[in-house]
């Protein structure tokens, strides 16, 4: 009897880029990657990277 149990593996990657455009394709080469993966989902978010707080 093959095993049932489903689990979700979820990976988290933050980077920094230059540019939208450039942030898109590695979106798009990611999405390559997991193209075999039927049910894979992709997250896709650009942020502004938080400042430092300054030291007292």
């Amino acid at each position: 009897m093959p095993n049932s149990k489903k689990e979700i593996c979820q990976i988290r990657i933050m980077f920094p880029v230059e540019t939208d455009e450039q942030a898109i394709e590695y979106k798009k080469k990611i999405t390559a990657l997991l193209a075999e993966i039927s049910d894979a989902q992709i997250q896709f978010s650009l942020m502004p990277i938080p400042n430092k707080p300054e030291a007292m």
